[in-house]
């Protein structure tokens, strides 16, 4: 999902057992020239899902060690949960639809969500469409269960 701390929690763990980081929504600007952002307002969601595909099979191709945070539809389109566990381990990082839609205030690079007023539904319905991809990541990590009240 958008906003869960993917990018952050990689840039961490990379840093601490000392293996790249790569960001796979940088990768795709360095590629395209261009802002995710303005992929989707000039190419299109396909057109991106398609070169986001390309670059994720690219950068597993190169054999090299690394940790890689990718955009939270990325497991979703064109085998790439697949792909992606087929060649290293998958980590869901499972976060309250409340805190995303938290994190979501102010931000304006958020092409699927950025024009919608009820953000709190849309991300509702953005993971409903997406859970059965990140349940088949090889872990998850949660933040969604209630604390227990003494």
């Amino acid at each position: 999902m958008p906003l869960c701390g993917k990018s952050s929690l990689a840039k961490i763990i990379g840093k601490e057992i000392n293996i790249s980081f790569i960001d796979l929504d940088k990768e795709i600007e360095i590629v395209e020239k261009r802002s995710i952002n303005e992929i989707f307002n000039i190419k299109g969601e396909g057109y991106f899902r398609k070169i986001e595909s390309e670059v994720l099979n690219s950068i597993i191709k190169s054999n090299e060690s690394f940790i890689m945070a990718t955009g939270g539809g990325t497991p979703c389109y064109n085998d790439n949960m697949k792909i992606i566990n087929n060649n290293g381990v998958s980590i869901f990082l499972d976060v309250k639809i409340s805190e995303l839609e938290n994190r979501l205030k102010n931000k304006k690079d958020r092409p699927l969500l950025s024009r919608h007023p009820d953000k709190g539904q849309i991300l509702k319905e953005m993971y409903d469409k997406r859970k059965s991809y990140y349940h088949e990541s090889n872990y998850t990590i949660s933040n969604t269960k209630q604390k227990k009240t003494e």
